[in-house]
């Protein structure tokens, strides 16, 4: 039959047989004809052809894309810069946007600089490394400056001073995708490429703190040296202040001798190593045993690789401070710490006022800030793990005079039915500018104000923003 030629047989045997069932009480041949007919596939309209042009760049996306107005449609351009004139070739052509690919660079931007990163070209993990490093914030500012003033109808935004740090050598976080190709026996470690799910092999990554960059290409040796490579997943880099600790995950069982030899690696690297699968996470070598650790306001912090912590040691000692500088604390205020982690806001917080409230969603962390606590001789923190989407247990939060909530890039719009209806001061650390914007509608709605922002470059050579803003109920 007709229906063997389609590439998608299945649908149509299907359908094949629901006729078949009706096949009785039809009165013609050509009445069934004309009902095949309709249950065979509509043949895909052709793409648009590519179409190469020349443009002229006017700004940059809040994906770090170069934004042409020169045609009838709005046209992203990754790698383009304001200023510049390029030829580029429109490969998508959207109903409200087109997406195009950079050809050639007609007339450069001033601001455009060469890559430090030999992989930037294909790497995804960094997307503006074309542009001066100083000129980066101005833009991060300039993205979240138009969406408050778009979206929240404001006037003016009341930009303070920005947070930013060293440009290179700064994370002390990175997760890197593994792949083994079994034709050449070959390991790919390294980011995963923009837009797609294939990985760049790296030899090094600049963005990365040192002691985390040097462990790049050893690990190529080491993974390419287990008996189990072609089950290796992923590996995870996480720095402390003085020790640093890689986390193995691995599909199916380790063998013995791929253990011995992943303990052997940490001991020659001097780096703690974990292996986790199955959801079970084993430590294999730690050179004393003790936690990974930072300081941050002159409190040490010890953390569990599993933790969450700001990727930035620089700006998060930035950070800290301006947020106890932004709540102007007086020594008997007491404080609710939302989403407080390991008790990065929390410590500092607490040798300023009377007493601070951490909720956190993770037992595990709320743990550490208990014993954070204890071990920087802190005593005035009283931590709990609540779900902070249950506005019951919210309405049973004490009432206090500041509250400072820093939670993940989906934002914090759980917490706003109870949020609005507070009188305290409202500091929001906000990692996601479309959250942050979201999320700060209804408290301008309740009658708070939005009184200092600012952004930090947490991550500079990315497109990612993070700021703070601090609202006040007049």
């Amino acid at each position: 039959m007709a229906y063997e030629s389609c590439v998608n047989c299945e649908i149509h045997e299907q359908k094949s047989l629901e006729i078949n069932k009706i096949k009785p009480i039809l009165g013609s041949v050509n009445l069934r004809i004309s009902l095949v007919a309709i249950v065979r596939h509509k043949k895909k309209a052709n793409k648009p052809a590519p179409i190469e042009c020349e443009v002229d760049v006017h700004d940059l996306s809040h994906e770090a894309q170069g934004v042409s107005r020169s045609q009838d449609k709005v046209l992203f351009v990754p790698g383009a810069l304001p200023t510049e004139t390029i030829k580029v070739k429109i490969d998508q052509q959207k109903r409200h946007f087109n997406q195009g690919q950079l050809i050639e660079i007609l007339k450069s931007s001033d601001e455009r600089t060469q890559p430090e990163c030999v992989h930037y070209e294909r790497c995804g993990a960094c997307q503006l490394q074309h542009l001066q490093s100083r000129k980066q914030i101005g833009y991060k500012q300039n993205t979240l400056d138009q969406q408050f003033k778009r979206q929240l109808k404001l006037k003016a935004v009341p930009w303070m001073d920005s947070i930013e740090s060293d440009p290179f050598g700064y994370r002390r976080r990175a997760r890197l995708g593994v792949r083994y190709r079994n034709k050449t026996d070959e390991i790919i470690l390294g980011f995963r490429e923009e837009a797609n799910s294939h990985l760049t092999a790296i030899t090094d990554c600049p963005v990365l703190e040192p002691k985390l960059n040097k462990l790049i290409q050893p690990l190529h040796g080491l993974i390419d040296d287990l008996h189990a490579k072609s089950r290796i997943t992923q590996v995870e880099l996480i720095s402390g202040d003085h020790d640093a600790a890689v986390v193995i995950r691995y599909l199916k069982t380790l063998q013995q001798s791929d253990k011995q030899r992943l303990e052997d690696w940490g001991r020659e690297h001097q780096v703690q190593v974990w292996v986790q699968g199955d959801h079970q996470l084993d430590l294999l070598y730690s050179k004393n045993n003790k936690p990974l650790s930072y300081g941050v306001d002159g409190c040490e912090l010890s953390f569990d690789v599993k933790d969450f912590i700001q990727g930035n040691a620089q700006v998060n000692q930035s950070m800290v401070e301006q947020a106890l500088n932004w709540l102007d604390l007086k020594s008997d205020d007491q404080v609710l710490d939302l989403f407080a982690g390991i008790g990065n806001f929390t410590l500092p917080l607490a040798k300023k006022v009377n007493k601070v409230y951490a909720v956190e969603g993770e037992k595990a962390m709320a743990a550490r800030i208990d014993e954070n606590a204890a071990a920087n001789n802190i005593s005035n923190i009283e931590a709990s793990a609540m779900n902070l989407a249950d506005e019951e247990l919210l309405f049973k939060l004490p009432k206090v005079d500041a509250i400072l909530l820093d939670p993940p890039r989906a934002g914090a719009s759980v917490l706003m039915p109870w949020l609005v209806k507070q009188n305290s001061r409202i500091l929001y650390i906000a990692c996601d500018p479309s959250s942050l914007v979201r999320d700060a509608q209804p408290l301008l709605d309740a009658g708070f104000k939005l009184k200092k922002m600012c952004v930090m470059d947490m991550f500079p050579q990315t497109k990612h923003v993070e700021s703070m803003a601090l609202f006040i109920k007049d």
